[in-house]
């Protein structure tokens, strides 16, 4: 017998010799040039997923190596497939952190970027947000 956990997801492999899956989730931090930080996300960004992009949006902003505080972070959304409340309300939060610091945060989104939540509800207004139509594996900053 074949048991499943209750809410899991069943996923199928490629076949022999194609390209492996996307994933439903990733994350990356990068730092650049002084001041600069790049936090690129993909797949899907949910309630599950919150914590860890607190947390990274945290490590980027919270300057927690001395001397090395982000004044622009750059949070890339072009590989994003889904994006819930919750996260809006991560985004939204970290933005006003840098602009309470006299910072920036600018969120990249491209043609593949679900923006129904957004512009329904109202952040795509909130939030400093630009188009970019170009490959999102390419430099975002």
């Amino acid at each position: 017998m074949n048991r499943r956990s209750p809410g899991a997801r069943e996923t199928t492999g490629p076949p022999v010799g194609a390209a492996e899956p996307v994933r439903d989730f990733a994350l990356a931090l990068e730092r650049r040039r002084s001041g600069t930080a790049v936090l690129v996300l993909g797949g899907e960004l949910d309630l599950y997923r919150a914590p860890e992009v607190e947390n990274a949006l945290a490590e980027a902003i919270g300057g927690q190596i001395p001397g090395e505080e982000v004044r622009r972070l750059t949070v890339d959304l072009r590989s994003v497939t889904f994006i819930d409340s919750t996260m809006l309300v991560t985004l939204l939060a970290a933005s006003q952190r840098q602009h309470a610091r006299g910072a920036e945060l600018l969120i990249l989104v491209g043609p593949q970027t679900p923006m129904t939540a957004l512009e329904v509800t109202g952040f795509d207004r909130l939030l400093s947000i630009r188009r970019v139509d170009d490959d999102p594996r390419e430099s975002a900053a």
